[in-house]
């Protein structure tokens, strides 16, 4: 009897961790890697080829998902580009939609074209005042 039930728990413990390995295995084909966009600590950006949802991957482990198109109010359009800036993901969608993703933690600021237009106006002022300071 104590053999039965001592082969019934190895047979459950060794189950349970099979089944686990297979849970927590990210599944790659269904992603598309950002080529040239990693960020300290080894974190690689990915975007789900159906979804467009972007993935921070730090160690095969998830580190946050940020669905930027669905949270910036957009439907059916498309991610055009990423790019790293000031410790922030840039992301373009859509014609003329923007948003920023914190890199650390995956939360996204949408930027309506009123901001656009005052941040841009703002890089405009800067670069500006360090050629006229020559």
């Amino acid at each position: 009897m104590k053999k039965a039930i001592l082969l019934l728990f190895f047979l459950l413990l060794g189950f349970q961790n099979i089944k686990a390995q297979k849970i927590s295995k990210m599944d790659y084909d269904k992603l598309s890697k950002l080529e040239g966009i990693e960020y300290l600590g080894g974190i690689t950006f990915y975007i789900e080829k159906k979804s467009e949802i972007l993935i921070a991957v730090q160690n095969d482990s998830i580190k946050w998902k940020a669905d930027i198109v669905k949270n910036c109010g957009k439907r059916k359009v498309d991610i055009n580009s990423v790019f790293i800036r000031n410790g922030k993901l840039k992301v373009s969608f859509g014609k003329n939609s923007i948003a920023f993703v914190d890199i650390e933690n995956g939360e996204i600021e949408c930027l309506t074209e009123e901001t656009q237009k005052i941040k841009d106006q703002e890089l405009i002022n800067f670069t500006n005042q360090s050629i006229n300071k020559k």
